[in-house]
């Protein structure tokens, strides 16, 4: 007969034959391994007492503790039924007829058989390092390594160049056919960003088994017969042939998962050794740690590249308030209330005609930024420029009580900043330009349209169609505006009716049009 530890789930199973002494405890090359957390790199020692027909337990000061039948102990003994806890890990001692046994180097659950299998809890990137420091010159020569690594990755300054770098020293650390760079996605899926062999061909995709179950447990694993170990011998690791192969995962400052780095052999079983396994936990520490850097230097520049997409269009206020919450500006879209302005240079063919391609796009521009001006400096937003059209709208994403007070001053300062353009135009010979704006407020389709390669923030619907109708009334130097806008200006800017002129609509009566006067006439009644 003779004693194992068998834990309460029946996944680890330890013979308790060999050595006086056995250790018991986290560290992949102990007699007795047990990957948990809760458990300590060397954790207790245990020692068969034939005399007794138990087990000596001794505790190695451990952080959380040995128990046997709920006890804390520092030395004690356990015998046949009697249950152990190290750390929150529980096994039961059971005594199993006698069989030709030897300590299990199997991992986490994994039964004594040919099949080698090693995972590593990953430490801090300081303590990776300080686990390979031992005294021997290999261990010293990797360590030498491991710096000139460190000192090389922390040179880039983009990601894909960090990446290609990564992939290119793993291949001079060990002695690998393939190697992969996995970064995970927000949702959690891995992107392999790198996967190449040695002729710098792109191999079949990183077997998933392997990838997913390091990511997902933030462990790193050593196989040394991939097809025949439960845990990796999915269908890509048979169809790939798969022979030995290292995992380890890419672990941020916060524990988060960043990504996993892959190396295999597809040519011998046992390639890799638990040095080897070692090293690349701490290889993962430095490259974590500058694909952290690049990562998070990825996303300042990916949001700058937001804010500055939407300072195009809406005021640079607005656009930070937009940028730091991207849900203003949803995937689809809203109908709400809008006040919608076009403007449109009266007589623009013509002058284009007589002007070189060159002369005749710096006026433009010129213009343009003008009226831009005009609509940032009154909390509006630009929609699009349509050949010499301009469309601005108020109320969207954010609304307020004056959007149309807002608008009515954004065109008058567009006619006035147009005066000045003007001025210095004439003195410089150039042609003068003359617009005319026509303003409406109602109910639009407000969000995002196209394709999913290109998408649009923009307005849509029949308040649209009449603010641009009621901008091909106007004559030059008019802002005509509909009768929904004097309702909701409320008497506050003084608006002439313009009878003669009416607007046609598609869903109901043709609606009466409206001109803004200039400042010095009386209030609209």
């Amino acid at each position: 007969m003779t004693l194992v530890l068998t834990s309460a789930s029946g996944d680890r199973r330890f013979s308790l034959l060999g050595r006086a002494t056995l250790v018991l405890g986290r560290d992949p090359i102990s007699d007795l391994p047990v990957l948990d957390p809760a458990v300590s790199r060397r954790h207790a020692e245990l020692s068969l007492d034939d005399r007794d027909r138990g087990v000596q337990i001794v505790d190695l000061g451990s952080r959380n503790g040995t128990w046997i039948n709920g006890s804390r102990v520092t030395r004690g003994m356990a015998r046949p039924g009697d249950t152990v806890a190290f750390g929150t890990v529980t096994f039961t001692v059971l005594e199993v007829d006698s069989v030709a046994m030897r300590p299990t180097p199997s991992f986490a659950g994994q039964e004594a058989s040919a099949t080698m299998l090693r995972e590593r809890l990953v430490p801090s990137r300081d303590q990776a390092l300080a686990d390979i420091a031992v005294n021997n010159d290999r261990a010293t020569a990797r360590l030498t390594q491991l710096v000139r690594i460190a000192q090389r990755l922390g040179t880039f300054g983009d990601l894909d160049g960090l990446l290609d770098a990564i992939a290119a020293d793993l291949f001079a650390t060990f002695d690998a056919d393939r190697v992969a760079v996995l970064l995970a996605e927000p949702d959690g899926t891995l992107d392999t960003r790198i996967s190449r062999d040695r002729k710098g061909a792109i191999p079949r995709p990183v077997p998933r088994a392997i990838a997913h179950g390091v990511a997902e447990r933030q462990v790193a694993l050593l196989t040394n017969d991939a097809a025949r170990d439960t845990r990796t011998a999915g269908e890509s690791v048979l169809q790939q042939a798969v022979k030995s192969a290292m995992a380890a995962p890419l672990l941020g400052e916060g524990r988060g998962t960043l990504g996993v780095l892959y190396v295999d052999h597809l040519r011998e079983h046992q390639a890799f050794q638990d040095d080897d396994l070692a090293l690349l936990v701490a290889f993962a520490g430095i490259a974590s740690a500058a694909v952290e850097r690049e990562l998070a230097a990825e996303q300042l520049l990916q949001a700058a590249r937001v804010r500055e997409n939407f300072e195009r269009y809406f005021t640079p206020q607005l656009a930070e308030r937009i940028a730091g919450s991207p849900t203003q500006v949803s995937l689809g879209g809203v109908r709400q209330r809008v006040v919608v302005l076009f403007s449109d240079i009266r007589h623009f063919t013509a002058i284009a005609e007589s002007l070189p391609p060159t002369a005749m796009a710096q006026q433009l521009n010129e213009y343009f930024g003008a009226m831009v001006d005009c609509v940032f400096r009154h909390e509006g937003a630009l929609d699009k420029f349509i050949g010499d059209a301009i469309m601005a709208y108020w109320g969207a994403p954010e609304a307020r009580d004056d959007d149309a007070e807002r608008a009515v001053a954004a065109a008058r300062d567009m006619q006035e900043a147009l005066a000045l353009l003007n001025e210095r135009w004439r003195r410089e010979g150039r042609p003068e330009l003359r617009v005319g704006i026509g303003i409406h407020t109602g109910d639009a389709f407000v969000g995002n349209i196209g394709s999913p390669r290109r998408l649009e923030f923009t307005l849509i619907g029949d308040t649209v169609n009449l603010a641009s109708r009621l901008c091909s009334l106007a004559k030059s130097g008019e802002v005509l505006v509909s009768e929904a806008m004097v309702h909701s200006l409320e008497g506050r800017v003084a608006c002439l009716p313009r009878t003669e002129l009416r607007v046609f609509r598609h869903t109901s009566e043709d609606s009466p049009v409206w001109e803004v006067a200039s400042p010095t006439h009386g209030v609209t009644s």
